[in-house]
């Protein structure tokens, strides 16, 4: 890809700490946490949409499928945060 993407480790922990609050208080307010999950998979999408070109996107979208295995649970993130 020609795009790259620069973003430290720290600065990812602190927007998914950040988006997984906001899930948490939208799902205190009643919303499905299904709804906010495909929210912000569909704003994540558009926005790589919108900055790559077609095959950059297609990569992005591809690598992402790729990694489905290797995403991690709140559950078993919790667990990993309690042993730390």
């Amino acid at each position: 890809m020609t795009a790259t993407i620069e973003a430290t480790d720290e600065e990812l922990m602190a927007m998914e700490i950040s988006y997984a609050n906001l899930t948490h208080k939208f799902v205190e307010e009643g919303f499905s946490q299904y709804a906010c999950a495909a929210s912000m998979v569909k704003l994540a999408f558009m926005i790589y949409k919108s900055s790559l070109n077609a095959e950059e996107y297609n990569e992005m979208i591809n690598s992402i499928s790729d990694s489905r295995d290797r995403i991690k649970s709140f559950s078993e993130i919790e667990k990993f945060s309690r042993l730390n």
